[in-house]
């Protein structure tokens, strides 16, 4: 949201804003703009009295900081004639006048128009927000006071500052708007000033800041002896309103262009289009500014001057003329205000709910007595535990919801985590068989050396322990590591947890958090030292009960079974085959080939000592082995995932739940503690009040909305038919325009 004007005239008379009456346009017929004027017009002026009240009134309770309202901002390049616009606009002579940068402070101008009914004859006074409501009667003083508090902040040098003027203006013939006049943009610094050499830059951005707003309308003021292709106000319009729906052009200094030139080609927007079009505008030349010629008598003239030129005169209507201008800002304004009203309600809610959760999280004051402080600290205490018990279980609790607001949910954590940690405790090993790298010789070799000088063919149970030890001594440090990654996930959590109950109060959270973190290293060394024995007894004791293991493994019968299957199973193949004659014939063929085959190697080697065969145990016997040392190892791994996981949550996660609240309890309950750890830091006691202020605006706003029981149906009309007044007249596809009688 825009943050744009500061708060707001004080002490505004309600009587006043209720005054208000169907503003005067005045000079209905200049370039046809009387077509504005009349029943249509006088509703129209009747609902937006009621809009602009609220709208005002949502300023003054300085909503406008938070919430972006509608209002109309007049820009444009230094002396391109927006404060004679504006004077123009109020009727009155009121702004400062000199040579160089004359605006160098925003003015917020709150225009009411007063009930001729009720104020006879013309009274006018002025108001400035900072003034206590002092009346204005005489407007010389007011361009004094507003030189006097342009001279307070930006300095007496020409300086220019972003510290806008809220000024409110009574009058009988003063029509209802708001608009803000800004400084124009500048592009040379005054020598000997206060102006930096980056004051365009200034300028521009200060613009850009009171535009960019999507509720504002954007008043482009440009002279009509430049070209529109480089009009810095159209340019910056532009930038944020690309397709010109929120933009309206006033050209002025229209009657002192070139002989021979006119502006009909920009009032048409022909050139650069813009929906709520263009108006030409006559104002007050500089010496009748010296003069002191009233706003009114130039109004006239710029009436009779219009309706008698050979070109504007022919224009179609609502195109020239200060009264049509008027006309053209109420309407546009009305739009805009009724339009936006319902979002500015509902932004109004959501901002209340938003900032009230953030005071319930908060809390009240620092409790001073001494029960009172007991009580805070047992309610918090027991919401953190309740929270780190409820998390880790997954209960969801209602009543601790405000506290998850400041919890980042983009990752599991509590039970969640602790149960994936277990769950992927040991998951590599268990498709692993420890035998897929033992050849048949290493066991083998195993085997003969645990016989020892003893009997061969006889194993030793040391072979088995020789072969699966190494293997499953490696669960050991997995285990150690299970123990440590459960108790980080748990310090994990008390950390969130704490950080959200206890944010009020800093010194609470890290006592607690502290205590914590102690018991759950406390507990996280006695689960270690458990785990530890329990992975000694499965890799010290080799030992199982497991059916399958004792059924398949427990004899040597299977084995034997296996043997002599495969042995029937070859018989039954050989008495199958009946082999022919030529096969016999074949067989034998080959049979004496090997025995000459034999003789010959034999005579060659001559006598050789036969070479003595290594002793080794059977193929299927070496099988066996294998096997079971692949099931022993597959029934460890499957009750070690088992057994480690109840050890750990056990002895360490539901023992840290059990003793925590009682540990808390016990360790901050004392008076003299409670003092300092109930302390708030500055911050805290900061935003609490920010928000209190803010509250109390948003209240404020929602009971000015909520008042007026016709303010609804304005704000819901559906009606969202074209002012005709406010779309520019091009001329027809194919058509010529009219020709100016000379």
């Amino acid at each position: 949201q825009v943050a744009s004007l500061d708060p707001p005239p004080a002490l505004r008379v309600r009587g006043e804003r209720s005054a208000r009456a169907p503003a005067p346009t005045g000079g209905g017929d200049i370039g046809g703009g009387g077509a504005g004027c009349g029943a249509s017009m006088s509703a129209l002026y009747e609902n937006l009295r009621q809009l602009i009240t609220v709208i005002d009134e949502l300023r003054d309770v300085g909503l406008q900081k938070m919430i972006s309202l509608p209002r109309i901002v007049a820009i444009g390049t230094q002396s391109s004639g927006k404060s004679s616009l504006v004077e123009s606009i109020v009727g009155r002579d009121f702004l400062p006048r000199g040579g160089g940068v004359v605006t160098r402070r925003p003015l917020e101008l709150r225009l009411v128009h007063l009930n001729t009914q009720e104020y006879s004859g013309e009274q006018a006074w002025a108001v400035f927000d900072k003034n206590d409501g002092r009346k204005y009667m005489n407007f010389d003083d007011v361009r004094t006071e507003i030189e006097r508090l342009t001279d307070l902040v930006a300095g007496s040098n020409k300086g220019i500052v972003n510290d806008p003027i809220v000024l409110t203006i009574y009058a009988t013939d003063a029509p209802d708007l708001t608009m803000v006049d800004l400084p124009g943009i500048t592009r040379v610094p005054v020598k000997g000033s206060d102006q930096t050499e980056d004051i365009e830059r200034l300028t521009r951005e200060m613009t850009l800041h009171y535009i960019k707003d999507p509720r504002t309308i954007v008043l482009a003021v440009i002279p009509a002896n430049q070209d529109m292709s480089v009009s810095d106000a159209l340019q910056l319009a532009r930038q944020v309103d690309p397709q010109g729906l929120r933009s309206i052009g006033v050209v002025t200094k229209i009657d002192i262009m070139d002989a021979g030139t006119d502006a009909a080609k920009m009032l048409r927007g022909e050139e650069i289009p813009l929906k709520h079009g263009y108006v030409g505008v006559k104002m007050r030349s500089q010496q009748d500014i010296v003069d002191k010629k009233p706003v009114r008598e130039a109004l006239q003239d710029e009436k009779e001057w219009f309706e008698n030129h050979r070109i504007y005169r022919l224009l179609p209507p609502g195109l020239v003329g200060t009264p049509v201008l008027i006309d053209k800002l109420t309407s546009i304004l009305f739009k805009s205000m009724r339009r936006f009203l319902p979002e500015i309600k509902k932004e109004i809610n959501e901002k209340r709910r938003s900032v009230q959760d953030r005071l319930d999280e908060l809390g009240g004051d620092v409790p001073v007595e001494e029960f009172e402080r007991v009580q805070v600290m047992w309610t918090m205490v027991t919401d953190y535990c309740d929270m780190f018990n409820n998390t880790i279980r997954g209960k969801y609790d209602r009543k601790l919801q405000r506290y998850m607001v400041n919890i980042p949910q983009n990752s599991i954590s509590g039970g969640a985590q602790v149960r994936k940690i277990l769950n992927e405790f040991l998951w590599d090993f268990m498709e692993t068989r420890i035998t897929a790298d033992m050849s048949d010789d290493d066991i083998d070799r195993a085997i003969r050396v645990h016989e020892g000088d003893s009997l061969p063919g006889f194993p030793s149970p040391d072979t088995f322990e020789f072969l699966a030890l190494p293997h499953l001594q490696k669960i050991q440090i997995p285990s150690v590591e299970c123990v440590n990654n459960v108790a980080s996930a748990l310090d994990l959590l008390a950390q969130r947890m704490a950080h959200a109950v206890f944010r009020r109060f800093p010194k609470m959270a890290e006592a607690a958090l502290a205590m914590t973190q102690n018991i759950i290293a406390q507990e996280k060394d006695n689960t270690r030292t458990i785990v530890e024995q329990q992975v000694a007894c499965f890799t010290g004791y080799l030992f199982t009960n497991d059916p399958s293991y004792l059924t398949e493994h427990g004899s040597m019968e299977p084995m034997y079974q296996d043997n002599s299957a495969k042995r029937q199973q070859q018989q039954e193949e050989e008495q199958k085959k009946d082999p022919t004659l030529a096969e016999k014939t074949i067989q034998g063929v080959k049979d004496n080939s090997q025995a000459m085959f034999q003789n010959a190697r034999s005579l060659v080697r001559g006598a050789e000592a036969p070479k003595r065969k290594d002793q080794r145990y059977s193929g299927p016997f070496v099988a066996e082995i294998r096997k079971r040392l692949d099931a022993y190892f597959a029934i460890t791994i499957r009750s070690v995932r088992d057994s480690v996981p109840k050890a750990i949550g056990f002895y360490l996660v539901r023992a840290v739940q059990d003793k925590l609240q009682f540990e808390l309890l016990n360790a901050l309950n004392h008076p003299e503690k409670l003092a300092d750890l109930l302390g708030e830091p500055p911050h805290i006691m900061e935003e609490r009040k920010t928000l209190a202020g803010q509250l109390k605006v948003l209240n404020n706003a929602a009971g000015v909305l909520t008042r007026d029981p016709t303010l609804a149906a304005i704000a819901l009309e559906a009606e969202d038919e074209e002012i005709t007044t406010s779309a520019p007249a091009r001329p027809a596809a194919g058509a010529r325009p009219e020709q100016a009688q000379p």
